[in-house]
Order: structure tokens, then C-alpha cells, then sequence
């Protein structure tokens, strides 16, 4: 299992939002390409991207230069990275992998427009996370403004999809130390064929060690990092990674 330390991007800053509401947003830090800096200096071997103001909107993304800075820190560090928020259309998502992202995660066109959603699969040759955002078991979209489908049906149309696996989010757990959704998690995994990465309340070591037993193939892990309830050096030696 993976432990991937989250940057969520909101105004060019790395933010957290409680419960994805973007009133409710604290500021940790004004450079997020440092902070990519010293996740991965600490060890991590992925980082979770997401550019909240892309998310939300259908113009020009305010926080693309920030993303981009992630995304170069992460290229000279030999760290992976998985970007999100906004990536609607086969030419964001050759943009974002042609400018160095090891994934592009597919949120809101995944739910709404599978032809869509599919062909930029085809495009990426698989080099997608696809992001389930759910509030009680419906898709959540549009950055978590809208409500979607159910999850369960948004799993099945997902299934023969050639894709990297699926981020499940439980939306009213994340950004609030709440501990993670492992009954969620294991629904997903009888749903769906591929790997599923669990994002979302992930609070302590302990959370951790369960979520690898419930079946995760890794956990997206933010405000607990933040606020130094884990320590990420730990985190990975929990899950046998090597830190460096």
C-alpha cells in the first residue's frame, strides 16, 4: 500500500477545505511547490494534486501556475504525482501528463459524460484515477458544489474502463480528522475490479494499518499531515515504504 501525501490548490495557495466547502478553507502554506518539496524530501513517492479553483470553474484556472510548480518539483525529485480539479477534456489531460503527471484524476466528466470521460481514458493509455466523491452514496461533482448519480451505478459504468483504479472520498469525513470510511472502502472494492485508493478522515497510524487491511491500495492523506497528527516518515514505514 501507498501513503500519498494530498496538495490541494485553491487561489494559488495549498489549502484544506472541511467537508469540501470552499468557505471553509484553511491556509497552510503560500508555495505549494514547496510544500511538494518536502513531502517528497520526507519520502513520499506520490503526490495527490487537486486545483480546487479549476474544480469549481469552467474558465481559466487561477491556480495553473501553482499546479505546474508541483508538478516540476515533483519531475526533479523523481516523485510521482496525480493531478485533479478541472480535467474535463482530452487536452487538459495531455497537457497536465505531457507537462510531467504521472495520473490525471477524471471527477465530475467521469459522472456526467462518459463518452467523454472514456475517450480521454483512451487518450491518457490508462493514466487515469478515476475520483468518487460520495455524501451519502451519491456522486458528488462539479468540486463538490453538485450532487451526481449514485455511487454504486457510477462504479458499474466504470468498470471496463482503462484506467489506474478509483479514489473514493466520503465527503463528509474529509478535512475533518474524522477517520476514514472503511465500510465505503470495501463496498468500492466489491463494486469495482481495479485498485481503490481511500481518501478522506485518514487521521492516525492506526487508520492507516486499517485501511491496508480493509483492502485500500493506498490512502490520499491532507489535514492529518497538516496538523501533525502523522508524521509522514512514520506513515511510510508503517506500509514498509523505504524514506529516504
Amino acid at each position: 500500500m501507498i501513503v500519498i501525501p494530498a496538495i490541494d490548490v485553491l487561489g494559488g495557495r495549498c489549502v484544506r477545505l472541511r467537508r469540501g466547502e470552499y468557505a471553509d478553507a484553511t491556509v497552510y502554506g503560500d508555495d505549494p511547490g514547496e510544500v511538494a518539496r518536502g513531502f517528497i524530501d520526507a519520502g513520499a513517492a506520490r503526490i495527490h494534486v487537486v486545483d480546487l479553483d479549476a474544480a469549481r470553474a469552467r474558465g481559466t484556472p487561477e491556480s495553473a501556475d501553482a499546479v505546474r510548480a508541483i508538478i516540476a518539483a515533483c519531475v526533479v525529485g523523481g516523485c510521482g504525482v496525480e493531478v485533479g480539479g478541472g480535467v474535463r477534456d482530452v487536452d487538459t489531460a495531455r497537457v497536465l501528463l505531457g507537462a510531467g503527471a504521472s495520473f490525471v484524476i477524471l471527477g465530475s466528466v467521469a459522472v456526467r459524460d462518459p463518452k467523454k470521460a472514456s475517450a480521454i481514458c483512451d487518450a491518457a493509455e490508462g493514466r487515469v484515477l478515476l475520483g468518487l466523491d460520495v455524501r451519502d452514496g451519491v456522486a458528488r461533482v462539479q468540486g463538490w458544489t453538485e450532487d451526481g448519480i449514485r455511487a454504486s451505478d457510477v462504479l458499474r459504468s466504470w468498470s471496463d474502463w482503462p484506467t489506474s483504479g478509483v479514489i473514493y472520498t466520503d465527503t463528509e469525513r474529509d478535512g475533518v480528522l474524522a477517520g476514514p470510511d472503511l465500510d465505503g472502502l470495501r463496498r468500492c472494492r466489491d463494486a469495482y475490479p481495479g485498485p481503490v485508493y481511500l481518501s478522506g478522515g485518514v487521521t492516525t497510524l492506526a487508520d492507516i494499518e486499517a485501511s491496508a487491511a480493509a483492502g485500500a491500495a493506498g490512502v490520499v492523506i491532507g489535514k492529518a499531515l497538516y496538523e501533525g497528527r502523522i508524521d509522514l516518515p512514520a506513515a511510510l514505514r508503517a506500509v514498509g515504504s523505504p524514506v529516504s
